[in-house]
């Protein structure tokens, strides 16, 4: 009996003990924790930057440096170009200008040849630079006469041959001889908008030509009106259209 009464007192005494170690480690460390615990009451809502969306994340960069590549990119598509500035050209201008589209093309109307080198063995990147245009010191990559159209090289070839050491191969005989650069269009009177004197099938975007980063001497004198046929009237004999007699029913 005295053993196990013994026994017994040992145990309630290990126990309270224990008990009194545990309130005491919880009362430390709570007096620790609260040396560093900011107790601060927390902002107010409108000031908490809510979590992004990943759409948001997707349309809009954030950070410091995040604008940089967009002004970028901007400057080298022409943004800030002033559409009213004067335009100031000459027949030389003009001339030289012609001249230049004409030598990458086979005649006039025939899909311009690439004049840089294209990785041909995948798609190459054509509408990173020729989807809005892109200047860049003095080099202008122009931007597409015509709608979009990802399969570039099945119209537009490169000029030279893109094997190394390629061996030059004489072009073809032929008798064939295509349009020539087109003059300028006819006026119905003096002061009369000109009509265009090319055709406007894969020439839908007047402005690859004529806007502000077109060719120097045949750009438009006002670039700021976008809706060119409303003055400027296409050739249906150009566009392979049969003309309709004045009062034929349609």
């Amino acid at each position: 009996m005295t053993s196990s009464r013994g026994l017994e007192i040992g145990v309630v005494i290990a126990v309270a003990v224990a008990v009194v170690g545990l309130v005491s480690g919880v009362e430390s460390s709570g007096r620790e924790v609260s040396s560093y615990v900011d107790h601060a009451p927390p902002p107010p809502s409108d000031r908490v930057a809510g979590a992004r969306s990943y759409r948001d994340m997707r349309d809009q960069a954030f950070g410091p440096n995040a604008g940089l590549p967009v002004d970028w990119w901007k400057r080298l598509r022409g943004g800030g170009v002033d559409l009213f500035a004067a335009v100031v050209q000459t027949e030389r201008d003009r001339a030289a200008s012609l001249a230049a589209r004409a030598d990458r093309r086979a005649y006039d109307g025939a899909p311009p040849v690439i004049p840089h080198a294209v990785d041909q063995l995948a798609v190459p990147a054509c509408l990173a630079c020729h989807e809005d245009g892109v200047v860049v010191a003095s080099r202008r990559a122009p931007l597409m006469s015509h709608g979009r159209k990802d399969s570039c090289l099945q119209c537009h070839v490169v000029a030279a041959d893109p094997r190394r050491d390629a061996p030059t191969v004489a072009p073809p005989e032929t008798s064939f001889v295509g349009l020539g650069a087109p003059g300028r269009g006819e006026r119905a009177w003096q002061g009369a908008p000109p009509t265009i004197p090319h055709p406007t099938w894969m020439r839908e975007r007047c402005e690859a030509c004529h806007g502000p980063g077109g060719w120097h001497g045949v750009r438009s004198t006002h670039p700021w009106r976008s809706s060119c046929t409303q003055c400027h009237a296409p050739s249906a004999v150009l566009d392979q259209r049969a003309p309709v007699a004045l009062g034929a029913a349609p």
